[in-house]
């Protein structure tokens, strides 16, 4: 980014404190940017329509249309798209999620103005039969045109190798832990643990690949023979009364607590110094920043081969990295860790270390 100031347009298909880790990046990218040059954001909502201020840029949240698999698409986003990129220096927009990135990069081309295209992950099959023959359909059309003339940046390795395979060249700009989040695990104040399993995630039907169901089925195995031990779950989402249900059915309602979502760092801060492993078994994952952020609280953690920040994990010694997305092998991988606290004392001294480091040496 040259020095001299710029004025900027950050395109989202929603944004912060809606939304997950897209949405959190973009905020977080937007901050940052906002010290230099002057940034606005233009984004989506499900709730009302609004226009504020916030940590140093003007956010628009435009109400859509439609809502198509979790994708937002409206005429009025385009029209007040239009309107404001006639007097920007760059664009940033964030896909893959379809329609709001790709109107982006055609109105760039028709007002000759750069873009920067960040792409969130590994493609966008989901499980849905017509869902994702829809998926590579675009993949293979307007997704192409979109990132053909666009600077790009990877949130991840994974991501960068997905792309790399699919023949463009981009950098990699790892997601940030929050600031307010930051300063509570480098404080490093002695906590008080409980035999508890965390999982933090939105629990929305277009998140199934976090593979909840998974984990509450081999906690129901596992637990009987660790009657200590809680299961943890932070998030929210139209999903979540089918996972109370589930957890009814395991017979394990009095062992599962449904926290909702949280998005007070005092209150993030206090789950992750009470949990003494953190579970995420994907089934992909572009990065999966509560990882990170649970070893810099000192809380190990047990994920799945296909998530993108196990770059960040020590297999072993901070966490443990499943070898296959099967529920025996998430079974192996709690028990072994309930079945031994000396161990997950030393994984926890060492994540706490291990990621608080690079924390530190971090520009």
């Amino acid at each position: 980014m040259e020095k001299d100031r710029k004025s900027i347009l950050i395109v989202s298909p929603y944004f912060y404190p809606e939304g997950g880790g897209l949405e959190r990046y973009a905020f977080h990218m937007a901050k940052r940017l906002a010290k230099e040059h002057d940034v606005e954001v233009l984004c989506m909502t499900k709730g009302s329509e609004s226009s504020e201020d916030m940590n140093g840029f003007r956010v628009c949240r435009i109400k859509p249309e439609l809502i198509v698999s979790n994708t937002p698409i409206g005429l009025k986003f385009v029209v007040a798209l239009a309107k404001r990129m006639k007097h920007k220096d760059l664009i940033i927009a964030h896909t893959p999620v379809p329609f709001a990135a790709d109107v982006a990069a055609i109105l760039s081309g028709i007002y000759d103005i750069p873009i920067r295209i960040v792409y969130h992950t590994v493609g966008l099959k989901k499980g849905a039969r017509l869902l994702d023959f829809i998926a590579v359909i675009y993949m293979a059309t307007l997704e192409r045109l979109t990132l053909r003339r666009a600077m790009i940046t990877s949130v991840s390795r994974s991501v960068w190798e997905y792309l790399k395979r699919k023949g463009y060249n981009s950098e990699i700009s790892y997601p940030p832990m929050a600031h307010s989040l930051m300063e509570h695990c480098l404080l490093n104040l002695p906590v008080k643990r409980k035999n508890v399993i965390l999982f933090v995630g939105q629990l929305g039907r277009y998140h199934r690949f976090k593979n909840l169901d998974l984990l509450l089925g081999a906690f129901s195995e596992v637990s009987s023979r660790y009657p200590g031990w809680e299961l943890w779950i932070v998030g929210d989402g139209d999903m979540k009364p089918e996972y109370v249900s589930l957890v009814s059915k395991l017979g394990i309602s009095q062992r599962v607590r449904f926290l909702g979502r949280i998005n007070d760092p005092d209150d993030l801060a206090r789950v992750y110094s009470t949990a003494k492993m953190l579970v995420l078994p994907s089934s992909f994952e572009s990065f999966g920043m509560v990882v990170v952020e649970a070893q810099a609280f000192g809380v190990p953690v047990v994920i799945s081969p296909n998530v993108g920040s196990k770059v960040f994990v020590l297999d072993g010694k901070t966490g443990t990295i499943m070898k296959t997305i099967k529920i025996e092998s998430l079974e192996e991988a709690l028990e072994t860790l309930m079945s031994n606290p000396k161990r997950l004392r030393k994984m926890a001294i060492l994540s706490r270390k291990f990621t608080q480091h690079r924390i530190r040496s971090s520009p």
